[in-house]
């Protein structure tokens, strides 16, 4: 009787696994257009841990996230993937390659630095578990794409109405966003840094004496340009740069404090002494200078576009409502998708 207990009690031990397994990998739902294709629990279960990791990531409360409503959407994509394969739309390597591409570009736009492929990668790694993980997104979110445009270009072809009421009730609800810096136009004569202590003592004290005769009246700001400024882009229009804005992070990174302070201290019509920047040694002359306000509708959105708070609101309208549109499109193909499917839902709560 002894040995038969212990023998009982392994075949029960070497059971309890086999259990486990067929309950993670019990199907949550079953979905069919072409093919019968199972969504198993353990899916499931790893889609709803991302959508809670990204949830207290973004300071929300993770256990409001809803398995059904998650399984809903391993549904929608899986019903995706069977039509748009029964309907032809193909997602090629070469396609997902440039989308991958296009947005390393976008990355190094926005972080303004260029990024070699392996610091991508750690970057894409750091955010999406692998790069393999993230061309799979990318395949799955351009054959969606390809399947809505074909399926519904009727309903995304359809032209949209901007109305200058919605126009001004935008501008109402969000008009002290509106607000335009300080800003200076201004003219340099520069001298840019060699890295060579003699020759930029000499070229230091070379602007430093140009400038005195600027100021004595001897030597006429526009001759000055011409004879000594090294910026070729604006040597040939009177030293004219074009205007800086104080809110402008670039160009203070780029030029340093010292600049910013004397190009919005100096009096319009009038020439700095020499300053010093990062790049190397100017002199200033302040052609212009707009006090910061808010914005009315007809107001250019900066002094260097023709494009006024008008034509930025409509194209903002205008952009939310083709996403409106969009999504929308999406939504029906998923409706007319699940009309023509069986869809059976196993998972309980």
């Amino acid at each position: 009787m002894k040995r038969f207990f212990v023998l009982t009690t392994a075949i029960v031990l070497l059971a309890c696994p086999m259990l486990f397994s067929a309950a993670i990998n019990a199907p949550a739902a079953m979905v069919k257009l072409t093919k019968n294709t199972p969504i198993t629990t353990a899916e499931l279960d790893a889609e709803v841990a991302k959508y809670q990791q990204s949830a207290s990531q973004n300071g929300q409360d993770p256990t409001t996230i809803d398995p059904l409503q998650v399984l809903n959407l391993l549904i929608n994509n899986e019903l995706f993937r069977q039509g748009a394969a029964r309907d032809g739309v193909k997602i090629t390597d070469a396609m997902i390659d440039q989308a991958y591409a296009s947005q390393k570009a976008n990355v190094e736009k926005s972080y303004s630095q260029t990024l070699t492929d392996d610091q991508f990668a750690q970057l894409i790694a750091n955010n999406f578990g692998s790069v393999e993980a993230y061309k799979k997104m990318i395949s799955e979110q351009l054959m969606v794409d390809a399947y809505v445009r074909m399926k519904k270009s009727a309903e995304l072809s359809k032209p949209l109405t901007i109305t200058d009421a919605e126009i001004q009730t935008f501008y109402r609800k969000n008009k002290t966003q509106f607000v335009s810096p300080e800003t200076v136009k201004l003219s340099h004569i520069f001298i840019p840094l060699t890295g060579v202590s003699e020759t930029d003592a000499k070229n230091k004290a070379l602007l430093e004496d140009v400038a005195k005769k600027i100021k004595n009246g001897s030597l006429s700001f526009e001759k000055a340009v011409v004879d000594y400024s090294q910026d070729l882009q604006s040597k040939n229009k009177a030293g004219d740069i074009g205007w800086l804005t104080m809110d402008n992070k670039e160009a203070l990174t780029g030029l340093g404090q010292n600049f910013f302070d004397i190009a919005f201290a100096t009096e319009v019509g009038t020439t700095s002494d020499l300053v010093s920047s990062n790049t190397g040694y100017h002199i200033i002359k302040i052609l212009a200078y707009n006090d910061s306000k808010i914005l009315g509708l007809d107001d250019v959105i900066n002094p260097n576009t023709t494009s006024t708070i008008s034509d930025y609101i409509k194209a903002q309208l205008s952009n939310s409502k083709q996403q409106e549109v969009y999504y929308a499109a999406i939504n029906s193909l998923v409706s007319d998708l699940r009309k023509s499917a069986t869809v059976t839902i196993l998972y309980k709560k």
